[in-house]
């Protein structure tokens, strides 16, 4: 060779491996390049040399090959619809069930295909990167789900005839651990209660979820709650599988950046449930939730956005190297610049995944290849103390994602933003790998945390104490200050050391409103102005049928139900406030669903209640096709704040959407009773004008009291021309509109949910509100208001006193 090529380049001719070509003094390899199909055509994206397949058996090589076949001709085409309709793709589910893919992780002693972490990584790649993104994060959390069931079948026959069920009958499952109070801390179940019944062989169980994939569309749920034991500590947790009737769901209102075919939406689980359930002892969802939990939804999570990651690499060289400009004969991918951003990208993406692949055989080389046998032993978790490795993979992954899919769209110019190149899609799709639970906000502080002062600063479930911290901020207090704080803690450590019987003591027994210090109030008879006594038609021990009169469409997705009482003398036996309970018997099983009417107890021979529809919700159903004539039972009193004439000087009602209707029947009662001169504020936000319910209404009854009655609208999106407020309900609107505490007797209501009640909470103590003063709508009202004022906080009473 001359001597003018580099030393790295002058390779002795007899050392040249064979296959490899010598042109003027540099060495080309040519690598044994196998086609990687596409149907009957090359596959146009990046070829099988990008592929770390030496990691793969050729059993899960076949498995790949099958699967993007099945993509190409099926997923495919599929994703493009679900993406612009939103519509759930049940025909990509069918087919990965077909494929008998609903059991990768299941055992073959039970039907399923017995695979390992590696396998499921490569299953979720395959299906971002050549079908659908959505496709693969549903078949991540139904993966996910089934590795809790299989972490705990052993003892429990009820679990084992679901997990033989899900492969023969392609039964889709996913996992509800997020919460809506917590953001990404999806491990701190606060919108959950559990307790034993009588017999502790059943469970009284409530679950709100945030943010379920396949909300109301899976055949079966993990979900994740407190345990029947709990006594505090959100480290004691347990699973519970449900059913698709069992649940009552809402994805109608899913409208997202990306991944639009997920449905992901809240989920609500009430009833009775047989401790068979339950997925392990209780509190056993701690070692669930990193031992299964984790490392599946992390490691397949990973897998999707590489995957993305791979399918907008595809896409670009496809375009890049068959676009041209024509003026100058040059093909996009000659220039440097180009080819240097593509190749960094290729580049941080084979780590990316070539981390996943790492990190997946290290978890199946502690499990023994995927064997779930081992956790008969209840005590054996070998994949806990690796789970920090999936955190900053996760990390990882959606970081890449992220810059590829924004780097693949800049690239390759103009182009690349029409929908059909299909970068778009991807680039949406990519996005939500960042704020995905646990988010990468949450991650890096964890691995920092880790790594500056130890894994035992974690404190996942907020079981310590950071001594360090608490010292700082009392160093910066005043004596006046530290005196305050020190009675404050002196009386709540009193009130927790205290033997001593509670205060009230229904107060956290009633299930469904854990505010009541008595059972209900309830009102048998009823005197008018003219002296008629009017009987109750609702009673509390017994179901009364209710014929429906008419039906009022407030929204799309609300409508108000006018029922008739069975005489036209009859009252409802409600306090204004209270709220009844609808009953809805379907195949021997029982669907409830609470309602506070609007209209008020002297309308008499008649109760108005308003519904919200889910997308899945056996009464939500069951309302959507009531006609007039039809019959619902009702039951009540059953709870709720019970207000009275005069008992106040004044109350706060701070809702959001829906939660308008103790307000309004509040409000009308208050507009129609000259002798009560109790004074009413609500601040109420809407997210748009169009959702604001009752509004004419409100105005009118605001004007029938004037002075009295004060009306505050708060929007999400403010139309021109908007005069009244705009945000969510905040410190600053509260600081403005509502009376601070200064003696009078003020009571604050609050009907939303959770996220709204814990903002709304913070803000109020802030501000010097008691939480004695604080009663909150819903079964999770005491629980909020002690997450914000500690566990030994007093809780407010039911009624218009305001000490509990």
């Amino acid at each position: 060779m001359a001597s003018t090529v580099p030393l790295l380049l002058r390779l002795h001719l007899s050392s040249v491996a064979p296959g490899a070509l010598v042109c003027e003094g540099v060495l080309f390899l040519q690598p044994h390049l196998k086609m990687k199909p596409w149907g009957k055509k090359e596959f146009w994206g990046l070829g099988e040399e990008f592929d770390p397949d030496w990691l793969l058996t050729e059993e899960q090589k076949e498995l790949r090959s099958a699967l993007m076949e099945m993509c190409r001709t099926k997923i495919r085409p599929q994703a493009i619809e679900c993406d612009r309709t939103y519509q759930f793709p049940k025909e990509s589910i069918k087919a990965l069930g077909d494929m008998g893919l609903l059991g990768l992780i299941i055992p073959k002693e039970m039907g399923g295909l017995g695979h390992n972490h590696t396998c499921a990584v490569m299953v979720v790649e395959t299906l971002a990167r050549y079908g659908c993104p959505s496709t693969a994060m549903i078949f991540t959390m139904h993966i996910t789900s089934c590795s809790t069931l299989l972490f705990r079948y052993h003892n429990n026959p009820h679990l084992q005839q679901l997990l033989r069920r899900i492969p023969k009958e392609k039964l889709l499952g996913a996992v509800s651990a997020s919460d809506p109070a917590t953001g990404g801390h999806d491990w701190y179940p606060i919108s959950s209660k559990v307790k034993y019944l009588k017999d502790e062989k059943t469970v009284q169980l409530l679950k709100f979820g945030s943010w379920v994939t396949s909300a109301g569309y899976a055949d079966f749920y993990s979900i994740m709650t407190v345990s029947p034991t709990f006594e505090g500590s959100y480290g004691n947790m347990s699973l519970f599988v449900v059913y698709k009737d069992e649940v009552r769901a809402n994805t109608d209102d899913w409208s997202a950046l990306g991944m639009h075919a997920n449905n992901s939406g809240p989920l609500m689980v009430e009833g009775e449930f047989s401790m068979e359930r339950m997925i392990g002892p209780p509190g056993d969802a701690a070692k669930s939730m990193v031992e299964c939990i984790d490392v599946y939804f992390l490691l397949l999570t990973s897998s999707c956005w590489n995957g993305i990651a791979m399918g907008c690499l595809d896409l670009a060289r496809r375009h890049l190297t068959t676009s041209a400009h024509a003026d100058i004969g040059m093909r996009i991918c000659d220039y440097p610049t180009i080819q240097d951003a593509y190749g960094e990208c290729v580049i941080d993406t084979t780590s990316s995944r070539s981390t996943t692949f790492l990190l997946s055989q290290m978890m199946d080389s502690v499990s023994n290849n995927g064997d779930w046998t081992m956790y008969s032993d209840t005590t054996l978790t070998p994949k806990t103390n690796k789970i920090h490795w999936c955190w900053q993979l996760k990390f990882t992954a959606a970081k890449n994602v992220a810059n590829v899919t924004e780097t693949m769209l800049r690239v390759c110019g103009g182009t690349a933003y029409k929908t059909e190149l299909g970068l778009e899609r991807l680039y949406r799709d990519g996005k939500a790998g960042w704020v995905m639970a646990p988010s990468n906000e949450v991650l890096r502080n964890l691995i920092g945390l880790a790594a500056l002062t130890g894994f035992p600063a974690i404190d996942l479930w907020e079981e310590s104490t950071n001594q360090r911290v608490v010292q700082r901020e009392v160093k910066k207090m005043s004596p006046s200050q530290k005196e305050a704080l020190g009675r404050q803690l002196l009386e709540e450590a009193a009130r927790e050391t205290s033997k001593a019987a509670p205060m009230n003591p229904y107060q956290g027994t009633d299930f469904v409103n854990p505010f009541n210090t008595a059972p209900p109030t309830f009102t048998p008879e009823m005197k008018s102005s003219d002296g008629v006594v009017h009987r109750a038609a609702l009673h509390q021990d017994t179901w009364t049928s209710l014929t429906l009169i008419s039906r009022y469409d407030l929204t799309s997705k609300m409508t108000a139900f006018t029922f008739a009482l069975p005489n036209p003398t009859d009252h409802s036996g409600c306090l204004p406030g209270q709220f009844v309970a609808v009953r809805l018997m379907e195949s021997g099983k029982q669907y409830l669903r609470y309602f506070s009417p609007v209209s008020r107890p002297d309308d008499f021979g008649r109760l108005e209640v308003v519904l919200k529809y889910e997308t899945q919700g056996m009464l939500s159903t069951f309302f959507k096709s009531l006609q007039p004539g039809s019959m619902v039972e009702f039951k009540g009193p059953c709870g709720g704040f019970e207000y009275k004439a005069n008992q106040l000087d004044e109350i706060t009602v701070l809702v959001g959407g829906a939660g308008v209707t103790p307000a309004l029947q509040l409000a009308r009662c208050l507009a129609h009773d000259s002798a009560d001169n109790t004074r009413l504020t609500l601040l109420y936000y809407s997210d748009s004008f169009q959702d604001i319910l009752y509004y004419s209404e409100l105005k009118q009854l605001e004007e029938m009291a004037k002075g009295q009655i004060q009306v505050i609208h708060t929007l999400g999106e403010v139309p021109e021309g908007w005069k009244g407020e705009d945000g969510f309900i905040d410190l600053d609107k509260i600081n403005r509109f509502v009376t601070k505490p200064n003696g009078t007797k003020h009571k604050v209501v609050i009907c939303g949910g959770p996220t709204m009640s814990i903002a709304c909470l913070f803000s109020l103590q802030q501000l010097g509100f008691s939480p004695q003063s604080i009663y909150i709508y819903g079964q999770f009202g005491a629980e909020l208001v002690k997450a914000v004022y500690g566990c030994s906080a007093v809780l407010s009473g039911h009624d218009c006193h305001t000490q509990g």
